[in-house]
């Protein structure tokens, strides 16, 4: 009967239980959630040294029923817990399984650590101490229902840490996944030589782990080992034994010469890479470098294995802004990688399928508790010619309302921004009901916005007009495909933040009259700067000359920036987001003006109008959010609900003959002013509409000022 369990991903339980075979490792079997195995400790020796797919290899001690808490305290207790740890030995229990009889994970946890320094204090008058970190020994429970196993972890932590700290980026793939994938795949091959290919690298995890493979490094020789886990039933020759055998096999093949590559269109996740390949000493063997998916190319001539792992849409953003992505890697694929074999790891079957490319098989595993699908891509050996590669698919025919609309948008607007001095400006705003988009244009590049679909328009039909704005809207306002930027914008939930995207950084400067505004159109949701705010800080500039000006909920300080060059006398910009202010001091910082009078304060808005010094302004603008709900922030805050409360505490801080300039983009929103006493309200949002948001005005504003002083 098998003595020990190595656990494993969902999914991934078969290419585990093969590993250990080619271990040599005694009585495997396959089982739901990790292989049983093993006849001796050599054999869990072995596969805490050498196994790359197992996250844990377990040393189950003691099998007991437990229907109360008592049952699990007695049953703990009655364990010689002397032959395991010293009252010297830091401690502790995991929790794994269904919760049993006696109680949740965290009281059986609880419980077992009561049994066991019980026992220990009893019998030797000290008890350990409890590490949850970084402990000595860690004792992991079993439970199903009443049925309860005590394991040793003879691993310690996890066995996807491979002991070099590998530093992730967004998404990160865990170790044993990533050897497991590749075990899938094929690799490594016979022939070490064969080229290995990631074009959307990330912290490189794959190509570290394919590397150690074809170099035959045991990925448990970095890490901490069970004579160094505090156990007592450690055998330390016959795990230095192993130790040495595996530092051998690692030395013969030291001078194999590999072909692996990654590339990854951030910057800052190929400098991730490169330190995460640096750790584990493969710098001069792995080559990793900045590049755009639709620059891939083949590092050889020779065809070889392209397994990646692209982003999916789970925790990076909507999966349809993703679609793009993926038609792009498919077309690349047929483009370039003739007679390659490609591997696509995807937690999104619908993106799996907007490859274009039929799979020869699907592996069905689990990254965490999220169901994705590795697709084994064999690419025919005849290459498709170029006028058949990213503008090989055809709009159709319904997309010629969009292309007429937007050729007369385009003449119309082109004129009238130049006149403004404009750099920036919508171009179409859903003006086709089909074509449920916002176009808007940044300085030579383009930002296209997918509105929330709605219920009664069919999901196939909302994602062929997609890609029919996606193909056409490049050729018509002549930009290359990669100058276009999709986004979509959908409702959040109460106190959902929209976070940042990327790692990456895809800055642009563009002007508004004779301002200039930094921009970002990729990293985040919002850009930097509302384009339908542009009357209001042409109001703001007109009504700051000589005036204290202060901007709550700032972001990233345009209107400050407007009116300091208004000739504003001093602004403060009030703000919850240190990147955001950062922002706006670089926004200050292109316009020329010096920051000596000007200040950039990061507080909750309302702590800050209660708490602060009880200087008064002149002028404010105060535009705060639908909904926010932060770390940083005491309460919630609902504009509708507080804006009433909001207001009346900036009147506090109003000087006489001042004026605040409140806006909202909640279409719903309706000013309560019968509860604004002591204030006179003037609704000004015709007057501050500008032009190309004429169609659909998504920004209400008013003026309200005070009746008589305070």
């Amino acid at each position: 009967m098998p003595r020990f369990f190595a656990v494993a991903a969902r999914g991934t339980e078969g290419v585990l239980a093969a590993e250990l075979r080619s271990l040599d490792v005694a009585d495997v079997d396959e089982q739901r959630g990790g292989v049983a195995f093993g006849e001796a400790l050599v054999d869990a020796y072995r596969a805490c040294l050498w196994s790359r797919v197992a996250s844990r290899v377990l040393f189950p001690i003691h099998r007991f029923e437990a229907s109360s808490a008592a049952d699990l305290y007695q049953g703990v207790r009655s364990i010689d817990w002397s032959q395991h740890l010293g009252v010297e030995t830091t401690l502790a229990v995991d929790v794994a399984g269904k919760d049993a009889v006696a109680g949740p994970g965290h009281f059986v946890a609880l419980k077992t650590k009561d049994a066991i320094v019980d026992q220990l204090r009893d019998r030797h008058g000290a008890r350990p101490d409890i590490d949850t970190v970084r402990p000595d020994i860690r004792v992991n429970m079993h439970v199903r229902a009443t049925q309860i196993t005590i394991n040793i972890d003879l691993a310690g932590r996890g066995l996807h840490r491979r002991g070099i700290d590998r530093v992730g980026v967004d998404a990160p793939l865990k170790e044993n996944l990533a050897a497991a994938i590749l075990r899938l795949a094929g690799w490594p091959t016979e022939d070490p030589s064969v080229p290995f290919f990631d074009p959307m690298c990330g912290s490189g995890t794959l190509l570290i782990e394919a590397a150690w493979m074809a170099l035959d490094v045991a990925p448990g020789a970095r890490r901490k080992g069970p004579g160094q886990i505090g156990w007592r039933g450690h055998d330390g020759a016959l795990w230095r034994r192993l130790v040495d055998e595996a530092t051998e096999r690692a030395n013969a093949a030291r001078d194999r010469a590999l072909r692996i590559v990654g590339t990854d269109v951030s910057d800052a996740a190929v400098a991730v890479a490169q330190g995460n390949l640096r750790r584990a000493g493969l710098n001069d063997v792995v080559r990793v470098e900045q590049r755009e998916l639709r620059d891939a190319i083949p590092p050889w001539a020779e065809p070889g294995f392209l397994v990646t792992n692209p982003p999916y849409g789970e925790r990076l953003g909507d999966s349809v802004e993703l679609v793009p992505l993926y038609e792009l890697l498919g077309d690349v694929l047929k483009r370039r990688f003739p007679g390659w074999h490609a591997w696509i790891f995807t937690g999104n079957p619908g993106l799996g399928k907007r490859i274009g490319l039929r799979p020869a098989s699907r592996h069905l595993l689990y990254n965490g508790p999220i169901a994705s699908r590795l697709l084994s891509i064999p690419i025919s050996m005849t290459p498709v010619t170029a006028g058949d590669g990213p503008g090989w698919r055809q709009p159709s025919p319904e997309s010629k309302s969009l292309v007429t609309r937007l050729r007369k948008n385009l003449r119309q607007r082109r004129r009238w921004a130049g006149r403004e001095r404009l750099s920036c400006y919508r171009l179409y705003d859903a003006d086709v009901p089909e074509y449920n988009l916002a176009i808007d244009w940044y300085d030579g590049a383009v930002r296209l916005e997918e509105y929330s679909r709605p219920r009664k328009i069919l999901e196939h039909d909302a994602d062929r007009r997609l890609r029919d704005a996606l193909l056409v809207v490049p050729d018509l306002l002549d930009v290359p495909s990669d100058a276009l930027v999709l986004r979509v914008r959908r409702r959040r939930g109460p106190g959902e933040q929209h976070q940042r995207r990327n790692d990456s950084k895809h800055v642009r400067i563009v002007g508004e009259n004779d301002l200039r505004f930094e921009v970002n159109l990729v990293d985040y949701l919002d850009t930097g700067l509302f384009l339908d705010d542009r009357l209001l800080r042409r109001r703001i500039r007109d009504h700051a000359k000589g005036g204290d000006f202060l901007n709550l909920f700032a972001y990233t300080c345009s209107a400050s920036v407007a009116a300091a060059r208004g000739g504003a006398r001093s602004s403060t910009s009030v703000d919850l987001s240190n990147t955001y202010l950062a922002w706006g001091r670089r926004n200050f910082e292109l316009n020329d003006i010096a920051p000596d009078t000007h200040d950039f304060i990061r507080a909750d808005v309302m702590h800050w109008l209660i708490r602060a010094s009880r200087q008064r302004y002149d002028l404010v603008f105060l535009a705060p959010p639908t909904h926010s709900r932060s770390k940083a922030m005491r309460t919630d805050f609902d504009v509708q609900r507080d804006h009433v409360s909001l207001i009346e505490a900036v009147g506090r801080r109003l000087k006489p003959g001042g004026e605040i300039i409140f806006a909202t983009n909640l279409r719903t929103f309706v000013l309560d002013d019968q509860r604004l006493h002591g204030f006179q309200v003037e609704e000004i949002t015709e007057d501050i509409t500008p032009r190309d948001f004429e169609r659909r005005p998504r920004l209400r504003a008013w003026s309200l000022s005070l009746q008589g002083n305070r």
